[in-house]
């Protein structure tokens, strides 16, 4: 399976995409970065790095957009930290990112996309793990492009409103709502993983402290220490001692596939009457979609806990 992720550059983004370095029968040949947690370019440093721990050359990273399609942007630093990564990037130099990281207009990336949906074909999987800005761009300017890739997972959007965000939005969806609106109108084999699907699922900080001891690699030990600042803030924010791995799901839904989750077919569409941006609900007008709406949580640990301990990194 040929793998593209387009990241916002988290925490839970850097397990994602470790976790796609390290699963068997897998090749990561192209990752985009969008705004959304941190800016792009600070996103597509933080995907350079996961993969220099990772023997062999790394895959490129596309710097794309910078801003919705309308509106404004608010990251998330308070949740991921300043760097995205739980202040973990600071002791590491920049030279991982030569001939890695590539600059480019958004126009650029999503032309990317297209080409990677092309090329690979039923092979290929694009997983979407920020906001839809760039697959709504490539929906647009390359019709037909994303016919014959094999699917297209895109973690973000809810069925239903979580009690403690109340208040407040699904990221994802709601960074760019018009690009989601384009993305669930247009895109073939669309696969959703919303938020209260993931919220299923919780990492532990003692299990995750466990996998860096007993491997002691330097991936491992990297990801423990950007995983405090976002485990302390759903501890103090939620009473739980970990943090959910979304990305790291959508990952596992895209190369695992029904062997975690089971999908079901709805016909949805954004909700905009209810006060939570980024909210799905049942609707006669609404496109019918696939959405994975239960999860196996043991099945989808073990899934990452496997990836970590079966990396090769250093």
């Amino acid at each position: 399976m040929k793998l593209w992720i387009d990241t916002d550059g988290g925490v839970d983004d850097a397990l994602a995409i470790a976790c796609a370095l390290a699963a068997p029968d897998v090749e990561l040949v192209g990752i985009s970065a969008v705004f959304g947690n941190v800016a792009p370019r600070r996103a597509a440093r933080n995907a350079a790095l996961v993969q220099s721990f990772f023997p062999g050359p790394a895959c490129p990273v596309w710097v794309g957009a910078t801003r919705p399609l309308v509106g404004t942007w608010r990251d998330a630093r308070t949740v991921h930290g300043p760097d995205g990564l739980g202040g973990a990037t600071a002791q590491h130099e920049l030279p991982f990112e030569e001939q890695v990281v590539l600059e480019a207009h958004p126009e650029e990336t999503a032309h990317r996309l297209a080409t990677f949906a092309r090329e690979a074909g039923p092979e290929g999987r694009l997983v979407c793990i920020g906001p839809l800005t760039h697959l709504a761009v490539a929906l647009s300017r390359h019709p037909g492009a994303f016919d014959r890739l094999g699917g297209i997972v895109c973690m973000g959007g809810t069925l239903s409103i979580p009690r403690p965000r109340r208040g407040d939005a699904e990221f994802n969806f709601s960074s760019d709502l018009e690009a989601t609106r384009g993305v669930l109108a247009q895109a073939p084999r669309l696969l959703i993983l919303p938020l209260d699907t993931c919220r299923r699922v919780v990492l532990r900080r003692a299990r995750l402290a466990r996998i860096a001891k007993e491997t002691g690699s330097v991936l491992t030990r990297f990801l423990r220490r950007a995983h405090t600042h976002y485990m302390d803030f759903y501890l103090e924010r939620e009473g739980i001692d970990g943090c959910y791995p979304h990305d790291a799901l959508a990952v596992a839904l895209a190369v695992a596939g029904d062997e975690i989750f089971s999908v079901a077919r709805h016909d949805l569409e954004l909700d905009t009457q209810q006060g939570f941006p980024g909210l799905l609900s049942p609707s006669p007008q609404g496109r019918p979609l696939q959405v994975a709406t239960g999860v196996d949580l043991r099945a989808a640990l073990n899934w990452i806990e496997t990836c970590l301990r079966g990396s090769k990194a250093d």
